[in-house]
């Protein structure tokens, strides 16, 4: 396995670890052992790398949200039941090198709609969705870990994993989003566990999953990963991504 990395780098951490191994970590995520993304969503077209596919009557493929503070990309589920919308990059991370993703995201409306943040092992346009049935659960990708809220199970997120068609155990967090509101979700991988935490819209933490083993297989390539999905056929539903990072080892 890698030598451990930084997974929270917000001033909340360093004002609490105000201490050198702190600052170490702060500084290392910009040494040459680190390769990272970090997209603040800025210009007037999407940046190049990224993949992005819809599915269903009004829907859209990520673009930039004109005018937005600070800048956003806009996934929209249009008004279909099932209409989709989702967000990629390459696969390039994995498991035993440690990778990270953190997305501050928001959904305009928190009923009839799902949402997935993590990585997963195929781009944009090959699946419909890395969790099939959450409540269950099953998946389409083969290997997927992170946050997803589908209000056809549960109003709150849960946190789960599948490495190569096996799940991880499901932790239910009693937590559902706020409409119109940011949140920071965070996946931290380690070999074949995960780790999750949500953050206010400023770092705050207030939620930590716990170690999941199982959760992912540690030698496939993932990529970054944000979907979100409308469960009726009413309002399309808007996901607003405002950053999308991440971050792992050069090598293990």
């Amino acid at each position: 396995m890698a030598d451990p990395v930084i997974v929270l780098p917000t001033r909340q951490f360093l004002r609490q670890a105000a201490d050198d191994d702190a600052i170490y970590a702060f500084l290392e995520r910009l040494s040459l052992d680190m390769n990272s993304w970090d997209d603040d969503f800025q210009g007037d077209t999407l940046h190049g790398g990224y993949q992005s596919t819809a599915s269903g009557v009004g829907a859209l493929a990520a673009a930039m949200n004109t005018g937005a503070n600070g800048g956003q990309v806009r996934l929209v589920t249009g008004t279909g039941d099932d209409g989709r919308s989702d967000l990629s990059l390459g696969r390039h991370y994995r498991g035993d090198q440690n990778a990270v993703i953190a997305v501050r995201c928001l959904l305009d409306v928190i009923t009839s709609v799902k949402l997935e943040v993590g990585f997963t092992d195929v781009v944009s346009g090959t699946d419909a969705g890395a969790v099939n049935v959450l409540a269950t659960p099953s998946f389409t990708a083969t290997d997927f870990v992170g946050f997803v809220l589908d209000t056809d199970d549960t109003a709150n997120f849960k946190f789960l994993g599948v490495a190569n068609g096996t799940a991880s155990a499901v932790v239910s967090t009693a937590r559902a989003p706020t409409a119109a509101t940011f949140e920071w979700y965070v996946v931290s991988l380690r070999d074949g566990a995960a780790r999750g935490y949500i953050l206010t819209s400023g770092g705050g933490r207030v939620y930590d999953t716990g170690w999941v083993t199982g959760a992912v297989t540690s030698t496939v390539l993932l990529t970054p990963w944000v979907f979100v999905q409308a469960r009726t056929a009413s309002a399309s539903k808007n996901c607003d991504i405002d950053r999308l990072v991440s971050w792992q080892r050069t090598t293990t």
